[in-house]
């Protein structure tokens, strides 16, 4: 295959890869990214509804704790003792009494490791220690007290370090629900503090805890209850910053968590708006997940774009055939094999170029055929030419020597004749294409008017009137001479020598024009004849041939308006009008 057509078939090829490889790459990204978002979103959704979920197991359990707190709370025993409305003989019976429904209570949930009742004056009636938790020390009643402020009776949930006795540390991060002691008639009487461990939202949070994820659970005010790395570090757990933890409303984000990469936080608020409970999933695995199904589509794109390129190359290789005979065969006739043509054998557009091609190469021999032809009759054609030139050279010499002979025997009125005739000649052989001027067209005139004069016309009176500043203009050569000539053929036929005859060359300049009327006083020109001489109608028996010549080449050389004017009536003479463009002689 030629250089030139493997340089298109390689560039139909490369260009077509490209677009199949930018086609195949936007579709891939867009199909993946669409899919991404889609699987994220559907993820999204199905984690935040296990969130809450899981919050609403919570609060189940929340409100189990409540119910065991109104219990005591509302017991007639408890108000009674914590109020000191009953008598000292019954008093001992009543705590106990109080004891015993207070331990069942604490019984139903196993959760609580310990329960402590206070009167308004800080005096203990009831404590319950069901673990490693020891007493409550001021410092902790102090900070359960400013927690309960303004609360209403309400159970208050809340993260507190309590003393304890089975960690190394002496100390264990404890959740509390602690409350005013309000009776019926809310009136505050005590205080009642529950605590527990942190096994009692564990259970639920574990479930949505698994394969790496992240759990938090806020309190009101918006602080760390419980997550699942306070539980590897119960005694003091490390600060960290909890993703959507001050944010309002329920919402979600992918957030990056430092040495564990990007994590999916959904957040979820409790009807009651105290707890909020915050999970983040591990996207590693889905973006794992997703770096194989990305590379899986960009395997299978440059598998496509290598068999789409082999496919390309063949396909284009047989399309591209005809192509390369095409141009081989453009080198040939290049070359100056005339006879080369090429073979077609499809009917698609290349057979159209094939078979242009060969019209092209059949109109190209014959054109050459031509010009070779022509070229070889032109030089006929001139050699004929400078052969007739000969002649007329030959008769001017000739006449030359015989106006210089006659002028030598005196014979000036004979060797003037000769003389004139010897100009005319002399003007006659130059090419008609060369340019003339007014100056050199009046003397061939006045030439010729010589020999009429002495021959024929002795008693004509001419008149010749021109601007000196008009005789460089440039015009036609021989262009005056017909209308000079019918004065003579034509206007004086009838006249005899007693007869008067007048002749008047005028030139004149008109605006942008130049005019050179030629008048004379001769039997005029027939209506009907006029007519035709205007209309520039040829006359069948060959008349006025000059006039029709001279108008004709006015009107190829220079155009509209220019041309031939004629004003004539019978016996009273002519006028012939030239209307010419004002050209000037280039100087040489």
């Amino acid at each position: 295959m030629p250089f030139h057509t493997r340089s298109v078939a390689v560039k139909l090829i490369l260009s077509l890869s490209l677009v199949v490889i930018l086609t195949s790459s936007i579709t891939g990204i867009m199909v993946y990214r669409s899919n991404q978002k889609l699987f994220r979103e559907e993820i999204r959704s199905q984690f935040l509804q296990n969130n809450k979920q899981a919050l609403q197991r919570i609060n189940q359990n929340i409100r189990e704790v409540e119910r065991i707190s109104q219990s005591i709370v509302f017991h007639p025993t408890v108000v009674s003792i914590l109020t000191n409305s009953l008598k000292t003989e019954d008093k001992v019976e009543q705590l106990q009494l109080m004891y015993d429904m207070v331990s069942q209570t604490s019984l139903d949930t196993p959760h609580i490791r310990a329960m402590f009742i206070y009167n308004l004056r800080g005096e203990s009636y009831y404590n319950a220690n069901f673990g490693a938790i020891s007493m409550l020390d001021p410092s902790a009643r102090s900070i359960i007290n400013q927690e309960l402020e303004g609360t209403n009776g309400a159970l208050t949930w809340f993260r507190l370090k309590l003393a304890s006795s089975a960690d190394p540390s002496g100390y264990r991060y404890m959740i509390i629900a602690a409350r005013q002691m309000k009776s019926t008639f809310q009136e505050t009487y005590g205080t009642l503090v529950l605590v527990l461990d942190e096994g009692f939202f564990s259970e639920v949070i574990d479930d949505i805890g698994q394969n790496g994820s992240i759990v938090y659970l806020l309190d009101r005010k918006d602080r760390l209850l419980f997550s699942q790395r306070s539980q590897e570090d119960a005694a003091e757990p490390k600060p960290e910053t909890i993703p959507l933890q001050h944010d309002a409303g329920e919402q979600s984000s992918v957030v990056q968590v430092p040495d564990q990469g990007n994590y999916l936080f959904v957040k979820n608020i409790s009807d009651s708006g105290i707890f909020k409970l915050v999970s983040g999933l591990g996207l590693n695995a889905l973006d794992k997940r997703n770096a194989d199904i990305f590379k899986t589509i960009a395997i299978s794109g440059l598998f496509s774009i290598l068999l789409t390129s082999l496919l390309l190359t063949i396909i284009s290789a047989r399309l591209l055939r005809p192509l390369g005979n095409l141009v081989s065969g453009m080198r040939r006739l290049r070359s100056g094999q005339m006879h080369a043509r090429v073979e077609v054998r499809s009917k698609d557009e290349l057979a159209f170029l094939g078979e242009s091609f060969n019209d092209m190469a059949d109109h190209i021999q014959k054109l050459i055929d031509e010009v070779l032809l022509k070229q070889l009759r032109e030089k006929e054609a001139e050699l004929r030419a400078i052969q007739a030139q000969l002649n007329p050279h030959f008769l001017y010499n000739i006449l030359n020597e015989i106006y210089w002979k006659l002028y030598l025997q005196n014979a000036k009125e004979t060797a003037g004749i000769i003389r004139s005739l010897s100009k005319i000649l002399q003007y006659s052989l130059k090419p008609i294409e060369q340019p003339s001027t007014l100056r050199e067209e009046l003397e061939q005139l006045r030439s010729y008017i010589n020999i009429q004069m002495e021959l024929f016309h002795p008693d004509l009176e001419l008149d010749m009137q021109t601007d000196e500043h008009l005789l460089c203009m440039e015009m036609q050569r021989l262009l005056l001479q017909p209308a000079v000539e019918n004065v003579f053929v034509h206007a004086f036929a009838d006249k005899t020598k007693a007869d008067k005859k007048l002749l008047r060359i005028r030139v004149s300049r008109e605006q942008d024009h130049l005019r050179v009327d030629v008048t004379d006083n001769g039997k005029g020109i027939e209506p009907n004849m006029l007519r035709k001489l205007e209309a520039n109608e040829r006359d069948i028996q060959g008349n006025h041939l000059g006039i029709h010549s001279a108008e004709r080449r006015i009107q190829l050389v220079h155009g509209a308006p220019y041309g031939l004017h004629f004003e004539s009536r019978p016996g009273a003479g002519t006028t012939v009008s030239f209307i010419l463009p004002i050209r000037k002689e280039e100087s040489a």
